[in-house]
C-alpha cells in the first residue's frame, strides 16, 4: 500500500471517505498485532523487565514490543505520516498531515499486577480532525472501532451512547490523578459532588476502555486529570460517532492541551460539568 496524499478536510468526498475506510483497515491489523504480544506475555510480566518512566508511572518490556509490531504495521503501509506513540514519542515526516496517536498499552499499572483490563489504542487524525479511533482489549476478544461520519461499532456492531437524562440514573467512570498527587484535594471534592449524585462509581484503570464504554452505553460519563493525547485520542472519536460528547472541565477547555476529559452520553454533560467545576 503506497503513502496517501492527505485529502481535504471539507466536502466528504467518496474518495475521502475511501482513505479513512483505508486508515481503519490498517489500524485494525495494527491493533492485533499489538494485543496479541499483550496476551501471550501477560503471565511473564513479573519476570520481565519494569522500569519506572517517573514517579508512580511504569513502562514494561511489553510496552515496548507491542508499540514497535504496531508503528512498524502502521509504517510500513503509511511511510509518511506521523507518529506520536507514549513510549517512542513523535516520528516520521513532522510534515505530514496525518498523525497516529498510539498507546500500546493503556492500562499499563493493570498488566504488571495482573489486573485483567487494559487495551491497545491507535487513532489517525488528519490535522486537528480524528478520522479513525480503535481500542483493543485483547483478553475478552472486544474490538470498539469508529470512523469519523460513520459511526461508532463493538466487534462489527453499531454502539450508541445510554440516554438516561438523570445522573442518578448514571453509572460514571472516573480516574485518580496518580501521576499529579498534588490534585487530589481538588479530585476529592469532584468525587465527593459525583458521589452524592449518581447511582454509582467506577475506577478501572485504563483511559481509553473507560471511553469506548462510554461509547457502548456501559457507562453514561467519565472524567480524569491530566490525561496525554494517546490516552483518550481514540476514545473520543469513539464518543463522539457514538452520538456522546467530550469536552474539557471548561466550555472552552482545549483538553488535548490539558489533558482534562470529561465524556458524556450528551444528556448529562451539563451536570457532569457542573460537579467537575464545584471541585476545581
Amino acid at each position: 500500500m503506497l503513502e496517501k496524499t492527505p485529502l481535504p478536510l471539507k466536502g466528504g468526498s467518496d474518495e475521502r471517505t475511501d482513505f479513512s475506510k483505508e486508515l481503519l483497515e490498517v489500524a485494525l491489523e495494527a491493533a492485533h498485532r499489538g494485543g496479541k504480544i499483550l496476551k501471550a506475555h501477560l503471565h511473564e510480566v513479573h519476570a520481565r523487565r519494569i522500569e519506572a518512566k517517573s514517579e508512580f508511572d511504569f513502562v514494561t518490556n511489553v510496552d515496548h514490543e507491542s508499540e514497535a509490531a504496531v508503528v512498524a504495521y502502521l509504517q510500513q503501509h503509511f511511510p509518511g505520516h506521523k507518529i506520536l506513540a507514549e513510549e517512542g514519542g513523535a516520528s516520521g515526516a513532522a510534515s505530514s498531515e496525518v498523525e497516529w496517536i498510539i498507546d500500546p498499552l493503556d492500562g499499563t499499572a493493570n498488566y504488571i499486577h495482573g489486573v485483567p483490563n487494559f487495551a491497545v489504542s491507535i487513532a489517525a487524525r488528519q490535522r486537528s480532525e480524528l478520522l479513525v479511533g480503535v481500542v483493543f482489549d485483547p483478553l475478552r476478544d472486544e474490538l470498539f472501532t469508529a470512523r469519523k461520519g460513520e459511526g461508532a461499532f463493538l466487534n462489527g456492531k453499531r454502539i450508541q451512547a445510554t440516554t438516561t437524562a438523570h445522573l442518578h440514573d448514571c453509572l460514571i467512570a472516573t480516574g485518580f490523578p496518580f501521576r499529579a498527587k498534588e490534585l487530589a484535594s481538588s479530585y476529592l471534592r469532584m468525587f465527593e459532588a459525583f458521589f452524592g449524585q449518581v447511582r454509582d462509581l467506577r475506577r478501572l484503570g485504563t483511559a481509553s476502555l473507560d471511553l469506548a464504554y462510554v461509547a457502548a452505553g456501559r457507562f453514561s460519563g467519565y472524567w480524569e486529570y491530566r490525561l496525554n493525547p494517546w490516552d483518550f485520542a481514540a476514545g473520543v472519536l469513539l464518543v463522539q460517532e457514538a452520538g456522546g460528547l467530550v469536552s474539557g472541565f471548561y466550555e472552552h477547555d482545549d483538553f488535548w492541551s490539558t489533558g482534562n476529559i470529561l465524556a458524556s452520553n450528551g444528556k448529562v454533560h451539563a451536570q457532569m460539568e457542573a460537579l467537575v467545576r464545584a471541585g476545581l
